[in-house]
């Protein structure tokens, strides 16, 4: 396995001063992550040149600068959910709107426009916590199992098997996979995500069961298994945020 080198730059840009951790290591593209503390990391390919590498950051400073901005005025994170009517979440791609609703039974329902939180005490807080999270765990293990189940069609006859699916928090990637396990992880944010945005990230995974590296016929599989495969990833990486 080769060493990753990794460094800290510091950039002056027309939108402010930037710094980020840089990692160099065996890969193709350059990529950009941005965490929710604020914390900007760039990998880019042993073959890429500083000056390249400081020019893709200056082109996403705007980018980089807003999202920084975001995290730093939202006090309230998804993690620290109220659970009150009028409450706005993502899921798949969309803002859905929370209802909160007394019941004599407690579940959530989704009608495609309100996510409705029925309970039995609407100010117990731990309780429409628990059943929501609860709720969106099993629509990540639903929509994410569907979704392999439809992509491993087309990878039956590299004789790749079907996949355990396995769901976590990741804090600095989309999806990782065990091949000689058979296993698929995918990061439950995901479910944020359109759904061509999850279906790349299968794909991805999927081909690593084939090419278990990022090498030219990794990527030209991808390529033929989906071909818009990168706008697919641009949106992603611009509409979530690690």
């Amino acid at each position: 396995m080769k060493e990753v080198s990794t460094e800290t730059r510091k950039l002056c840009t027309e939108h402010g001063e930037i710094v980020f951790t840089l990692e160099i290591k065996d890969i193709k593209n350059i990529n950009l992550r941005i965490r929710h503390n604020g914390e900007v990391y760039v990998s880019a390919p042993i073959n890429a040149s500083k000056d390249t590498i400081d020019s893709f950051v200056m082109r996403k400073s705007k980018y980089i600068r807003n999202a920084i901005d975001s995290f730093r005025q939202n006090d309230i994170s998804k993690y620290d959910m109220q659970y009150i009517s009028g409450e706005n979440v993502t899921f798949l791609g969309k803002n859905i709107r929370i209802k909160v609703k007394k019941d004599t039974e407690e579940y959530v329902s989704y009608d495609g426009i309100f996510i409705c939180i029925h309970v039995k005490r609407p100010d117990y807080y731990n309780c429409k916590k628990n059943l929501f999270n609860n709720w969106l765990n099993e629509q990540c293990d639903k929509i994410f199992s569907e979704i392999i189940k439809d992509i491993h069609e087309r990878f039956a006859h590299y004789n790749v098997p079907m996949p355990e699916l396995r769901l976590r928090n990741m804090t600095s990637r989309w999806g990782s996979c065990l091949p000689n396990k058979g296993i698929i992880t995918l990061n439950k944010r995901l479910i944020e995500a359109p759904k061509n945005c999850i279906e790349y990230v299968v794909y991805h995974e999927l081909c690593h069961f084939i090419h278990p590296n990022h090498s030219k016929q990794f990527y030209s599989l991808l390529q033929i298994m989906l071909p818009d495969w990168k706008n697919h990833k641009q949106i992603l990486e611009n509409s979530l945020l690690l």
